[in-house]
């Protein structure tokens, strides 16, 4: 479930997003681009699109992957060019927005204590139900989760689970079809994550 940039497409009153891929047909019916929001990771791959950036009196366009430097200098997206084609864009924002896609960071068991594993992830997330999804192994077996808890620090989900013993090989897996972690800024969800890794540092 690999989330993709969007684009805001409108027609008189109506308005959607719509994926690249879709982007040429709407155009041919009448629709018009008002805003673009990249993918996580996708302005890094568009080296073709032009984004006009100003500040005072300069003017400067740069690529997709160099915003985000030029906005700490003050500097504001006032229009995007996008593509081979330079569709035009105008920024009604300011702001070259980016999709907050959650992703796996790191894990680990032991530091709390032997049966909490902590998983922290790339921002914060949200969810009705974090073990929803998810499934841990120790040692190739999978084990119950007896709950699953966020942090104060949103990026931090506890996993109770039974006492992991000190050498055990322990991961965390997550299918985004059962479950339902998303990204608490956006509400764009965490993708697929098979068999990562979680530190076993659960004492001799």
């Amino acid at each position: 479930m690999t989330q993709k940039t969007q684009f805001l497409m409108v027609k008189e009153s109506a308005a959607m997003h719509v994926q690249p891929e879709g982007v040429d047909a709407y155009l041919a019916d009448g629709w018009a681009i008002v805003d673009i929001k990249y993918s996580e990771g996708g302005e890094g791959v568009d080296t073709t699109s032009q984004v006009l950036m100003v500040k005072d009196s300069i003017g400067i366009r740069v690529r997709p992957a160099s915003v985000a430097t030029y906005q700490q200098q003050g500097y504001r997206a006032v229009e995007i060019k996008y593509g081979t084609d330079g569709i035009v864009i105008s920024d009604r924002t300011g702001v070259l927005t980016f999709l907050d896609t959650p992703s796996f960071a790191s894990a680990e068991v032991g530091t709390v204590d032997a049966t909490t594993l902590v998983v922290v992830f790339s921002t914060e997330v949200t969810a009705d139900d974090y073990a929803a999804g998810v499934t841990i192994e120790v040692d190739e077996e999978e084990v119950e989760i007896s709950s699953a808890t966020r942090q104060t620090d949103h990026t931090t989900v506890h996993y109770v689970i039974p006492a992991v013993e000190n050498g055990a090989e322990v991961t965390w897996s997550y299918d985004d079809d059962t479950g339902g972690i998303v990204s608490e800024v956006d509400s764009t969800p965490l993708d697929d994550v098979s068999a990562g890794e979680v530190t076993n540092n659960v004492p001799e």
